[in-house]
């Protein structure tokens, strides 16, 4: 699985993803920032109200840091899939940081949206094309800064890959860290190579 970094929306078609993280809450619902970007684009009130019905059939309760929410991607033409991570829990104070979001909390989402992608290539033959793009879990409104958000999701590929069977590991083809400003795009690059990672710088 080869890593890169956009400058730009998550929901720029440019990027050319089969799927996007929505960097959620435990309800799904569609507030500001990379989840109203989504809810414009998907479609509104429509998207949301699908979101609600998935969440009832596939989960009846609330998202777990470890459960991914897959749901269509409604009006947009640009991506097929979203995946609902709850990246923040505005209810309950994380117990490694005391706000919204916190290391462990990224890096469960991770693998749980990693888990999720790589069931979409293997059900719909994309194995080894399947490009997946993901905005920077936590960084924002979770508090946590890019610096510690990268270095959370960058151990959570790493684990992701050394949990997975040598036959999966390239299953996915690409993952896109998504940040809007050139000096997140910086500190992803800093924190893939603190890893071991390579990275592709994508064209806008």
């Amino acid at each position: 699985m080869k890593l890169g970094v956009y400058t730009g929306s998550l929901v720029d078609p440019a990027i050319g993803a089969h799927a996007v993280v929505n960097a959620s809450n435990p309800s799904v619902a569609l507030g500001s920032g990379v989840s109203g970007a989504l809810r414009e684009a998907c479609g509104g009130t429509a998207f949301q109200q699908e979101l609600r019905e998935r969440l009832e059939e596939d989960f009846d309760a609330e998202l777990e840091p470890d459960d991914c929410l897959v749901t269509s991607a409604g009006t947009s033409a640009a991506f097929r899939w979203v995946l609902h991570v709850p990246a923040v829990d505005y209810r309950k104070r994380d117990p490694e940081t005391g706000g919204p979001s916190g290391p462990r909390r990224v890096r469960a989402c991770v693998r749980a949206f990693l888990d999720a992608a790589a069931s979409l290539a293997t059900e719909n033959d994309l194995m080894g094309q399947f490009i997946l793009a993901t905005p920077l879990l936590g960084a924002g409104a979770g508090g946590l800064g890019p610096v510690a958000s990268v270095d959370a999701m960058m151990g959570a590929v790493h684990e992701h890959l050394r949990a997975s069977p040598p036959e999966q590991r390239d299953g996915l083809a690409k993952l896109v860290f998504v940040v809007l400003r050139p000096e997140d795009a910086r500190i992803v690059e800093g924190g893939a190579a603190k890893h071991g990672f390579p990275l592709e710088r994508e064209a806008r």
